[in-house]
């Protein structure tokens, strides 16, 4: 899982390549129990077809305020700079719903 500091987002080569942004904070309890889960879903994925991003909205105010992130975790899947779901909450099978989405 790779982690966005300073609002650096790399964005994939590939057109097929998907973008996963996980917002999340070390103060929230639900994200810090899903991020063993997320950390898996990472390393097992294809890295050509699926980047999970962890990104911390207090280290990334500016990029949480322009997600207009009210609640962690929050996730939003991205193709071709382009969202195509979200959830938020800490369940994983909404996750795996989303991932879903994935062609």
């Amino acid at each position: 899982m790779l982690s966005i500091v300073d609002n650096d987002i790399s964005i994939c080569k590939d057109d097929d390549c998907y973008l996963l942004f996980y917002f999340t904070a070390q103060w929230c309890g639900p994200c810090q129990r899903i991020k063993p889960l997320l950390q898996n879903i990472s390393d097992g994925a294809d890295p050509l077809k699926l980047k999970v991003f962890m990104i911390d909205i207090d280290d990334n105010d500016e990029l949480a305020r322009k997600f207009k992130i009210k609640n962690v975790p929050s996730f939003y899947l991205y193709k071709n700079k382009e969202i195509i779901g979200e959830t938020s909450g800490a369940d994983i099978k909404k996750i795996h719903e989303l991932l879903k989405k994935m062609e």
